[in-house]
Formats: structure tokens, C-alpha cells, sequence
């Protein structure tokens, strides 16, 4: 994991997600109306909390969609990570070091959804990516 930066407002998005949910919150990353917090491996259903009730407390305090998506020491399933809840059919690492590249193979009918609108989706994929496994880019297949 490369070493990440955060500022005042993200310290604060975590600090107040980590009272809330009780979960180890590694980093968040403010995307427009959405808020993507990466929790420590194995806090995820902690994080979401008993019937999403902390999902939900946390949507009505920032005022944003959140989505929580689980670390990985591992790049490919790291990766894998950032694209649920979309069905990924294999991910291809190619390269290593800095200049590692990973082309994901997705079903024809999530390809549009893990790209998103304006391409929004991969790229908060790819920054995630980049930021915690020095993943230089992310490409659908």
C-alpha cells in the first residue's frame, strides 16, 4: 500500500464513520454524491452493520450515497472489491511494480454498469486502485 494523504474533511468522514460503525476505516474518497470508505479486511459486515442500520444512519448524516468496500492485500481481489456488486467474470494482472495493469472480463450486461455514466464508475475504481496498489490502470474487456 502506497502511503495516502487525507484532509481535514475526509479525517473527519472517517473519524464519524468509525464511531458510528465501529469498523477500522483505512481511507474515504469523496466522489460528487457519494462517499467510499475502504474498511480494514474482514470489517465489512460490520461496517454495513445489522440490516444496513449503519449504512443508513451514515447516509442521513453526510447527505450522500455510501458504499464500503472491504481491503485486500491481494491486488486481484482488490480489485474485485471495487467492482461489486457487479459479476466479474475473471480479472488479468499484467505487468508488476508501479506499472502493473488489470483488465477486467465482465459480464456483457455490467460492462455499461462498472463503467458508469461519463465512465464515473472506472474511474473511482482506477484512483482506488492506483492509491492503495499502485495499479497504473484499469481496463474493461
Amino acid at each position: 500500500m502506497t502511503n495516502i494523504l487525507l484532509s481535514n474533511d475526509i479525517m473527519q468522514y472517517i473519524n464519524m464513520a468509525s464511531k458510528i460503525t465501529r469498523a477500522d476505516i483505512l481511507d474515504c474518497m469523496v466522489v460528487g454524491d457519494r462517499l467510499i470508505f475502504i474498511v480494514k479486511k474482514g470489517y465489512l459486515g460490520i461496517a454495513i452493520g445489522n440490516k444496513a442500520k449503519n449504512l443508513e444512519k451514515l447516509r442521513n448524516l453526510f447527505k450522500k450515497n455510501i458504499k464500503f468496500v472491504e481491503s485486500d492485500p491481494d491486488k486481484e481481489k482488490f480489485v474485485r472489491n471495487l467492482c461489486k456488486p457487479y459479476k466479474i467474470n475473471n480479472i488479468i494482472l499484467e505487468g508488476s511494480g508501479d506499472s502493473t495493469v488489470a483488465k477486467i472480463e465482465a459480464s456483457t450486461s455490467d460492462k455499461s454498469k462498472l463503467i458508469g455514466k461519463g465512465g464515473r464508475n472506472i474511474d473511482i475504481i482506477r484512483k482506488l486502485a492506483n492509491r492503495h496498489h499502485s495499479i497504473k490502470d484499469v481496463q474493461i474487456k
